[in-house]
């Protein structure tokens, strides 16, 4: 879908669905920043990753 468009892309929101490695692979690739949630059942990535704060953050949500 991003292919396409001719314009410079610099952020790309979108539902916890999208919300996979290959989405972000693919974004991270084309210099593009995910805004996307995690989905309720979401699980930590590798050490490091930006998505873990996301996960981290709902995880604390469903507990309060």
């Amino acid at each position: 879908m991003l292919n396409p468009l001719r314009r410079k892309i610099q952020r790309v929101s979108a539902n916890g669905a999208y919300d996979i490695r290959a989405c972000h692979h693919v974004l991270k690739n084309k210099g593009i920043t995910p805004n996307m949630p995690p989905p309720s059942n979401a699980g930590y990535w590798e050490e490091g990753s930006p998505e873990n704060k996301a996960v981290k953050a709902l995880k604390w949500d469903k507990q309060a």
